[in-house]
């Protein structure tokens, strides 16, 4: 076991994505996180406002922790981050590349040996409100097609959020984040059993090997991308309050 995760076989082929649920989660529940932030990270936590603010922050920042400490087999309290050119946060003696995000209610962790990994999780809310507009100036012709394509408005915001979702994991990925061109390449989202698609006209996207994978979570959308990654799978790994409790007494979760 290191720092919670004991790894059951050999992970590094494959794109690891990682989620927690935070609703109902209080100080003690989060300790295992907690103890793991460095100073900057725990004296940004204590300056949320508001409790579900801090605890998302502690989760996600404290699992990324955990997670990487168990790939890289680092305690891990002790890893760094630097940013990249574009800000994207990486490991310091490398090891994984890694990416988070969070709501706050739900925190992901993406997680891959090699490339670049993107992840994003928003609410699907069908009829929260969206300014549908906003796709006929940030998304391309063809995904505002998509959006259009759907019968009513509820299916129209689903549409917008699945689109919306799956770009920005891509541009996450690619570490340039809304500095890039969000118009330049098209996502389709998932049909039955078909993975996203990624279309671009952009050399520098098209030369990539891009894999994208979305699912529900929970009442969220949860969108990895893998840039240049590993050969295997993007697969989703879910971590528990019982497995929380179960690092709380010492046993670690097992993935």
């Amino acid at each position: 076991m290191r720092d919670g995760f004991a790894m059951r076989g050999d992970w590094r082929h494959d794109v690891i994505v990682v989620t927690l649920a935070v609703d109902g989660l209080g100080t003690r529940d989060l300790a295992p996180l907690s103890h793991t932030l460095d100073r900057a990270e725990r004296d940004r936590a204590a300056r949320f406002q508001f409790d579900a603010d801090r605890n998302a922050y502690i989760a996600a920042h404290g699992l990324t922790r955990l997670f990487l400490g168990a790939w890289t087999g680092r305690a891990a309290g002790s890893l760094a981050f630097n940013a990249g050119p574009y800000g994207k946060p990486v490991l310091v003696r490398g090891g994984a590349s890694f990416n988070l995000s969070h709501t706050r209610s739900m925190v992901a962790v993406a997680v891959a040996a090699q490339g670049e990994v993107g992840v994003d999780i928003e609410p699907l809310v069908p009829n929260r409100t969206v300014e549908l507009d906003i796709a006929d100036r940030w998304f391309s012709p063809q995904e505002v097609a998509q959006i259009a394509a759907e019968e009513d408005e509820d299916a129209k915001r689903t549409r917008f959020m699945r689109i919306w979702n799956l770009k920005e994991a891509v541009i996450k990925a690619t570490g340039r984040g809304l500095s890039q061109e969000l118009t330049a390449f098209t996502v389709t989202p998932p049909k039955a059993d078909a993975a996203p698609v990624l279309t671009t006209e952009e050399e520098w996207l098209r030369a990539g090997d891009w894999r994208l994978s979305q699912w529900d979570v929970d009442g969220h959308v949860l969108a990895a991308a893998s840039l240049n990654g590993p050969p295997g799978t993007l697969r989703h790994l879910r971590v528990t309050a019982d497995g929380l409790a179960a690092l709380a007494d010492g046993a670690p979760i097992l993935v």
